[in-house]
């Protein structure tokens, strides 16, 4: 009969297993109770002292008698394990000021058995051996350690441990399959890893992966991805290095055979939503060239709008409404104008608008159904827009004195 363990996961969030049954205990994921347990799991093997748990758990508090708290800590602990279904034990066996794991109850941690295996892998000579080890470790990975307690000082200093191992682990391997021609597995493994870390290099080992194996529509769909998340979350342009990819993938795509079908369909405007294109910065900078140059030709006035969003009150959670209001703003400006007109988001609180064929009353007018949208969709007066208007003849800079900035024009355009 097989022996029974409690199987314990912290990598990629906590939960307890034991003989096939889920064990909950504090329901609160970040109770005091809930950490001594992953901390006494976490040092089964050689223990943790009394001392070093007080630090972690009360450190930062100004608690009296922190011995006596950690006391009632275990008192609480031992009788929220033994409730839970698991063998009669005292579980926390405390011996000179070090406590540990009762061993009656056989334990296996995630992310240590994580740990095990990379190091296995690190210790062999033979490079087969070594690789198999790593692609064990890389599968054991599932998220970051105990996520929902990032900001404690002890969770943080082994997530970046677990973190720095499986990148150095995961890379190594990457280079190694690359050698074999496994470019499956490659894209397989570092898609999991740019699940957890999207912002990382992983999704250019992704890119190269389906790329090595002729996928080039696969592989330009992560870029297109990759690059929209940058923008939107960290207002970033795609890097060198992606874009020496997408130079790539689109020589391949012009190359290969049907190309002009997928140019077709790839032309071909997905959503036939109502109002304005919305575009990302970047190709809002290309149409804009592309209307000055078209300006010089046939003379049709366009101008450029700024809408930037400002907070009348701050309420709470400021970053979150501002996000949501971020959206509504975007709504509006889609609703109000003209299947013609693009606009884009420049930052969380303010988007730019390309309208063509109108004067500066015009644009006045615009602004003012704007605004009108944008309230109807706000319901509260906690933020309002401030509209800053310039032709794109003004933007252009054809002489030092022609040049100007935005005019800020929010009082003749109010409304």
């Amino acid at each position: 009969m097989p022996e029974k363990i409690l199987r314990v996961k912290m990598l990629g969030g906590f939960s307890l297993r034991y003989d096939q049954k889920e064990i909950v205990l504090d329901r609160n994921a970040v109770s005091k109770t809930t950490q001594l347990l992953q901390m006494i799991l976490l040092y089964a093997k050689e223990g943790i002292s009394k001392a070093a748990l007080i630090d972690a758990l009360y450190g930062r508090e100004e608690v009296e008698n922190k011995n006596g708290s950690l006391n009632n800590t275990i008192f609480r602990l031992r009788k929220q394990l033994k409730a839970s279904g698991l063998p009669d034990s005292s579980y926390i066996v405390i011996w000179g000021g070090i406590c540990r794991w009762d061993r009656k109850i056989p334990v296996q941690t995630d992310c240590l058995e994580f740990e095990r295996i990379v190091r296995q892998g690190q210790r062999a000579e033979d490079k087969t051996e070594r690789m198999n080890a790593f692609l064990e470790g890389c599968r054991l990975y599932t998220g970051e350690f105990l996520p929902s307690m990032i900001g404690e000082d002890w969770v943080t200093v082994r997530n970046i441990h677990y973190r720095d191992l499986y990148f150095s682990c995961l890379t190594e391997l990457c280079d190694w399959l690359k050698e074999e021609e496994r470019y499956e597995e490659i894209y397989q493994l570092t898609t999991i890893a740019a699940e957890i870390y999207p912002f990382e290099e992983w999704q250019i080992y992704r890119i190269d992966s389906l790329i090595a194996m002729a996928r080039y529509k696969e592989a330009m769909e992560v870029y297109e991805k990759t690059s929209k998340m940058f923008f939107d979350e960290l207002s970033l342009p795609p890097s060198p290095e992606m874009l020496k990819r997408f130079r790539l993938m689109s020589e391949r795509i012009s190359q290969s055979a049907g190309a002009i079908e997928d140019i077709k369909n790839r032309l071909v405007e997905r959503e036939k939503a109502g109002g304005a294109y919305y575009c990302t910065f970047p190709s809002f900078v290309d149409i804009y060239h592309v209307i000055s140059r078209m300006m010089e030709r046939n003379g049709v006035s366009v101008y450029i709008m700024l809408c930037t969003l400002r907070a009348e009150r701050v309420g709470a959670n400021p970053q979150e409404r501002e996000k949501e209001v971020s959206l509504l703003l975007k709504e509006a400006i889609r609703k109000t104008l003209r299947r013609g007109d693009f606009y884009t988001k420049y930052n969380e609180k303010q988007y730019l608008i390309m309208l063509s064929g109108i004067n500066q009353e015009n644009c006045g007018k615009v602004s003012g159904r704007i605004n009108g949208t944008f309230r109807e969709l706000l319901k509260r007066n906690d933020y309002k827009v401030d509209y800053y208007v310039a032709s794109v003849a003004e933007v252009e800079p054809i002489a030092p004195e022609e040049s100007q900035a935005f005019r800020n024009t929010e009082n003749i355009w109010k409304k």
